[in-house]
């Protein structure tokens, strides 16, 4: 999944959502990459694809397609 600007969306971004929310990229179920503090294994039956954030406000969210208010905040390197 990519930003509006098409880099790439990758975990442990910080990113801007829709209403003024951020969040953090746990997981990007289209490449299969995790934080090591995700349980990949009981999501991956469920979300098979796009990314899933922990937001501040509203908690997880999965995002299955690319939201265009979706704005890199701070790229994080785990």
């Amino acid at each position: 999944m990519n930003y509006p600007d098409g880099n790439e969306i990758k975990v442990a971004d910080i990113l801007s959502l829709e209403g003024g929310m951020t969040g953090i990229v746990l997981c990007s179920f289209d490449s299969k990459d995790y934080l090591p503090e995700f349980n990949y294994e009981s999501w991956i039956d469920i979300c098979k694809t796009g990314i899933m954030v922990d937001s501040d406000v509203a908690g997880l969210i999965h995002y299955s397609e690319p939201n265009p208010e979706f704005e890199l905040l701070e790229r994080k390197m785990f």
